[in-house]
């Protein structure tokens, strides 16, 4: 059950989005990702899907299950707002997928890193 889009809270869409990534189903999140309180660092919000979508694919299709899911801060970070939602796999020393997360008072910015 959706809620309607004005009823999107921040923790909603970032609860969706984490949801989302661990179950490697994009269409979870793309209801949310249509908020106005989101805003992607592509040419649209479906070019923002779409990427999101295939890098979902490619971290199952390359991480060994069960998978683990981190919010940190890194060093080499130059905006210290700025948050990585981190999707490790059970194998790996690296992040399997990396979106860059940045919350204002209304708006939640993102950004997937693409390696």
């Amino acid at each position: 059950m959706y809620l309607p889009m004005d009823g999107y809270t921040k923790e909603i869409i970032l609860n969706k989005l984490i949801e989302s990534c661990l179950s490697f189903d994009a269409k979870l999140f793309k209801p949310y990702l249509q908020s106005e309180k989101v805003i992607a660092d592509a040419i649209n919000k479906e070019a923002f899907y779409c990427f999101y979508k295939q890098m979902l694919l490619s971290a199952k299709e390359n991480s060994v299950e069960p998978m683990t899911f981190k919010i940190e801060k890194v060093s080499w970070e130059d905006d210290e707002d700025m948050l990585y939602y981190n999707l490790y796999d059970s194998k790996n020393k690296y992040s399997r997928l990396s979106i860059r997360v940045k919350e204002s008072a209304d708006k939640i910015y993102l950004d997937i890193m693409p390696f």
